[in-house]
């Protein structure tokens, strides 16, 4: 998977990218077709191309897509999800805080969909390894032939349930990392599989606080050091380049702005008076046919019918009178809507349909007279266009990239034994200045860290005993530790 080749080959992994939103992986196959909604593209059309080209669609179709070059930031935006997957946020800040470099032997404990697999099997190189565990017989097949088939040959998959059977040939790694449901089920066996003879790394991923406070407080009983929560999140923003030069600009003042909005309103006024004059003569022609096809139409006595009182027969209920039934009520309804779609609102309810006189246009037009003095002044007022020589800005806006809540990921740091027993001996010679010696001052300060936290949940990371410890030590020391 991970090449520098500059042109297509083969049987080669390529990432179809069609927007930003969209890309999906294809190994290349001559003589297979890939259809989507932008084309037909053949695999045979893709062998020598070279990694980021366009590609066209043939004719009809005037689509097209982007061939690129796999990597491991590529492929966690594209892969097939197995399980819910890490992305490119937590990955890189894990990696760095884990130390991960060329050479590096590192544990991933949950292999799920492989995102963070492939970063690290980059970040050790080929010196390195990657012992990945995988407890779901399903998911570490398809991982299998996966890595098989990107030739991930740094990375040895295994099918195994590390919170009970521990990590098996995984020996003298630098640094562990566990998306586990429980990983405080794990970090025992973590420590046999650790370099004695180095600083060990660990980093716990979880979603809930639960389990972090589960996870901390184990951590803290197998004695490990400088433990830490953190959240990373993502806030990207996308820069809009200013317009090219002889071109508008891109920014609008506020009175175009307005203007426009008042345009756009007064056109769909516009349509709603022509669309209600349309209907008002349809129901016109509509009532007229109707009276012309009443007054031509012979009435015929129903054969059903009963006489009336005259000894005519009639089976309508508003030639009798009766206007209570539902049909002469819903034909009257009708009439009354189609007489209010032709006259219009009535003057009883409109104002401005009474009728007008001298002293009455006097008065309004006083009235209008000042209403538009007072809007004038209103106006200039609320808003005056400011004079300014800016024509573009740079403005930004939130990409598509930001996520919200990902999981926490807690950090700590097993030191090898020779640290350890200088904070388990009893014989410890007294610090520098004839202070107290370290045992003693070890459980003072786990008596004052007690009472502290008395009565409340133990949240709390740090240890000021190792500080001192650590401070013993010479640089000499401390770089033969990291190292």
């Amino acid at each position: 998977m991970l090449h520098s080749r500059p042109h297509i080959e083969a049987g080669d992994l390529v990432i179809m990218y069609f927007t930003r939103e969209s890309m999906q992986p294809i190994t290349v196959t001559p003589g297979e077709y890939f259809h989507n909604k932008f084309g037909r593209y053949a695999h045979t059309d893709m062998v020598g191309m070279k990694f980021g080209s366009k590609m066209h669609a043939p004719k009809p179709h005037s689509g097209y897509i982007y061939l690129l070059r796999p990597t491991p930031e590529l492929w966690t935006l594209s892969l097939p999800h197995r399980t819910q997957i890490l992305y490119q946020t937590d990955i890189s800040y894990i990696i760095q805080r884990l130390g991960v470099r060329p050479g590096t032997r590192v544990v991933e404990a949950g292999t799920g969909s492989g995102s963070m697999t492939h970063s690290l099997s980059r970040a050790v190189g080929p010196r390195g390894n990657v012992f990945s565990f995988e407890y779901h017989q399903n998911r570490f097949e398809a991982a299998k032939a996966e890595f098989e088939s990107h030739n991930l040959a740094n990375v040895r998959i295994n099918h195994r349930n590390v919170c009970k059977d521990g990590f098996g040939e995984a020996e003298n790694v630098q640094a562990i990392f566990l998306d586990l449901p429980a990983p405080w089920e794990a970090i025992s066996d973590a420590i046999k599989a650790f370099d004695p003879t180095k600083i060990a790394r660990i980093c716990c991923f979880s979603p809930c606080l639960e389990q972090v406070l589960k996870t901390v407080t184990t951590l803290r009983e197998q004695q490990f050091e400088d433990i830490s929560t953190v959240e990373v999140l993502t806030r990207t923003h996308e820069l809009v380049p200013p317009a090219p030069a002889n071109t508008p600009a891109r920014l609008r003042d506020i009175t175009s702005i307005v203007t426009g909005l008042k345009e756009h309103e007064d056109k769909k006024n516009q349509r709603r008076i022509i669309q209600m004059k349309a209907a008002r003569e349809k129901a016109r022609e509509k009532k007229e046919a109707a009276a012309s096809k009443a007054a031509t139409a012979v009435p015929e006595p129903a054969l059903d019918s009963e006489p009336s009182a005259t000894g005519e027969t009639s089976k309508d209920p508003e030639a009798k009178g009766d206007l209570t039934s539902p049909s002469a009520l819903k034909r009257k309804h009708e009439e009354l809507e189609v007489e209010a779609e032709i006259t219009g609102p009535s003057a009883e309810g409109d104002p401005s349909k009474k009728p007008k006189t001298e002293g009455d246009d006097a008065v309004e037009g006083d009235i209008d007279q000042g209403a538009e003095d007072r809007v004038d002044k209103s106006t200039a007022r609320i808003w005056t266009e400011p004079t300014t020589n800016i024509q573009n800005v740079i403005i930004t806006k939130p990409s598509y990239e930001m996520r919200g809540h990902t999981s926490y990921l807690t950090f700590a740091l097993y030191y090898p034994a020779s640290i350890r027993q200088q904070l388990d001996s009893q014989d410890v010679a007294p610090t520098p200045g004839g202070s107290t010696p370290v045992p003693k001052r070890l459980e003072e300060v786990a008596v004052e860290s007690r009472e502290d936290r008395s009565g409340s949940q133990e949240t709390e990371y740090g240890d000021k005993a190792m500080e001192e410890v650590m401070g013993t030590m010479t640089e000499e020391d401390m770089m033969a530790l990291g190292a």
